[in-house]
């Protein structure tokens, strides 16, 4: 005997046979039951899945659908029965039926609840930049603000206790070859171009490794020499104006990859890595940019594509090297700088070995840590109540 499905409704719904219309929205039927919210369907405690969808012969059907003020309820056509109660803040959270006006719309999850992206060259930054933070009273939130609308953050008087303290809030540090830090200053013999008094054009590190995306951590520890300041340059800016001006050139750099390399004599380790400078989402957004001039190999290209990929390359490192995309600056004692390593080139100038002594200490943090963090203060709610 055929079962009847029963549907009450106080709010607006829609009920097919596959899917049900929750508030304009679509839910398949096999997408609910797959991510049902019940402690037989979902691990109480880590909220991963039990309930194994591809065990079932059919696509779940249910017996009864029921749309509260609050809720959408449904009792499945299950042997033993099975309800799934869905909060409808939850649902809307999810959706995944987008029309024509909002396509353009990502996962919930996916936005960012930051401040917009702010692309700056030096002029534009130097008007709207505030105040650094200072860590007098304590460091607030502003830093991560200012991390993600201008893609780096400055805090000034830092201790060295205060900076280890505020690192471990964000996440474990990430270990290299040198440990969980590595002190840049004067070193005969150098491994790194950075242990040198040498100017550094701007660049993104471990161009050579296959790390995920990095927050990059500076910390001045000393800083009496002449010189040596800072450079910083919103590389997604950049890129906006070379691809702009430069089409070809643009997509040259994005679809041909160029070996990086470092050869680490004291640690005995050599790297090498291929990718191409500009990284693409599918979309066609710009997600990251890989450059550093001194880690670039021998290009591996046709004999007829070589000079034309030089122009390209030349012209958008002459787009880094424009003081108008610098931001120039110099880090005192206590200053700890963070940088989004996918976004932001950073650099120095030269300094004079003799005028001082210039150590800085340089660590790295998984970028997921920060966004996994602030993930779980906005979303905690809609798993730990439930």
């Amino acid at each position: 005997m055929k079962k009847v499905v029963n549907i009450l409704l106080s709010l607006p719904m829609k009920e097919n046979k596959s899917f049900v219309t929750v508030n304009n929205k679509r839910f398949h039927y096999i997408w609910l039951r797959d991510n049902c919210l019940s402690e037989t369907s979902r691990h109480p405690s880590s909220f991963t899945k039990l309930y194994d969808f591809s065990k079932e012969k059919e696509i779940p059907k249910p017996n009864s659908v029921k749309l509260t003020d609050e809720e959408l309820i449904i009792d499945w056509d299950e042997d033993p029965p099975h309800r799934s109660i869905f909060p409808i803040e939850w649902l809307m959270t999810y959706a995944y039926d987008r029309n024509q006006d909002d396509h353009k719309d990502k996962h919930k999850e996916s936005q960012s609840r930051y401040p917009e992206e702010f692309l700056w060259n030096k002029a534009l930054l130097e008007n709207y930049l505030s105040e650094w933070e200072n860590s007098s009273f304590g460091v607030s939130q502003g830093w991560k603000d200012r991390l993600f609308r201008y893609g780096f953050s400055l805090i000034h008087d830092l201790t060295p206790q205060k900076h280890q303290d505020f690192l471990a809030s964000i996440g474990p540090m990430l270990h290299t070859e040198a440990g969980a830090f590595y002190d840049i200053e004067y070193k005969p013999g150098a491994n790194d171009l950075a242990d040198t008094c040498h100017h550094l054009n701007p660049h993104t590190d471990y161009t050579n490794r296959d790390f995920p995306h990095l927050l990059t951590c500076f910390y001045m520890v000393e800083n009496e020499s002449i010189g040596g300041e800072s450079i910083l340059v919103d590389g997604f800016r950049v890129a906006k104006d070379f691809g702009e001006k430069y089409p070809h050139y643009f997509r040259l750099l994005a679809q041909t990859p160029i070996q990086f390399r470092q050869l680490y004599q004291d640690w005995q380790y050599f790297y090498t890595r291929s990718r191409s400078i500009f990284k693409l989402h599918d979309s066609g957004d710009l997600v990251a940019i890989t450059f550093a001039h001194f880690h670039v190999s021998n290009w591996n290209l046709p004999f007829e594509q070589m000079e034309e990929f030089y122009q390209a390359y030349a012209t958008f490192f002459n787009y880094l090297k424009n003081p108008d995309y610098q931001y120039c600056f110099r880090m005192e004692k206590g200053d700890c700088l963070l940088m989004n390593n996918n976004r932001i080139l950073h650099g120095r100038k030269s300094f004079d070995l003799s005028s001082g002594s210039r150590l800085l200490r340089v660590g790295y943090v998984i970028w997921d840590h920060i966004t996994g963090r602030e993930n779980f203060q906005q979303y905690k709610d809609l798993y730990l109540s439930k």
